[in-house]
């Protein structure tokens, strides 16, 4: 299986070796009736997750510090809970050469 990974709620992940984050699914939470707000805060969130360069804990602390919101929750459980890791995010999945 090319997902070994757990991939959180609200993201597009690519179909790399391994698969990686790509963005917040922005086009299906607007179809799904998200406000700009509540987009907003899940990008906020995956960018303190997967592209700022924190590790895990980092992230789940500066998270934690953010408004309480259900898709905020929703993604904090989602990752405490995750028993395969997560997905590589951005940075950790861009080679040097990409540059």
């Amino acid at each position: 299986s090319l997902v070994r990974k757990d991939i959180p709620p609200f993201i597009k992940a690519a179909r790399r070796d391994p698969i990686s984050y790509v963005g917040v699914n922005s086009v299906g939470l607007k179809r799904r009736g998200f406000s700009n707000e509540q987009i907003n805060l899940i990008q906020d969130i995956y960018r303190i997750l997967f592209v700022k360069g924190n590790n895990t804990k980092q992230a789940l602390e500066q998270i934690e510090a953010l408004p309480v919101s259900p898709e905020r929750d929703e993604i904090l459980d989602f990752v405490k809970g995750s028993s395969r890791g997560l997905l590589k995010g951005l940075r950790s999945s861009v080679r040097k050469t990409d540059l």
